[in-house]
């Protein structure tokens, strides 16, 4: 395959895809959304039992997927929560439908 080529049908797609993944995790980074996902998490009982007060939630770029229409969204999440008794880790699917996020079972 010639340099061309290469360029063509190779380096600038995958350019294309990885701008438009960063995209999407920077905004969903910066979006309420991920304002009211660490809410739910900080809330969980479950989560609050394996790390004490919640200090710091973040999340990996890998896995990550975001998906919205209208009043409902969906994400799956690779979340490290850290807390005064523990860090949890943990990849979460959570959903927004009717305004409210949750997990998904």
């Amino acid at each position: 395959m010639n340099r061309a080529r290469l360029l063509r049908y190779v380096l600038i797609p995958l350019a294309a895809i990885l701008a438009f993944w960063w995209g999407g995790y920077s905004y969903f980074k910066s979006s309420s959304d991920w304002q009211e996902v660490q809410a739910l998490l900080s809330a969980d009982p479950t989560i609050r039992a394996k790390v004490g007060d919640v200090k710091v939630i973040s999340f990996a770029p890998f896995p990550f997927m975001y998906r919205f229409s209208g009043d409902y969204a969906r994400a799956t999440l690779r979340v490290t929560v850290v807390g005064s008794s523990g860090e949890y880790r943990a990849t979460i699917e959570v959903e927004r439908r009717g305004g409210a996020w949750a997990f998904m079972s």
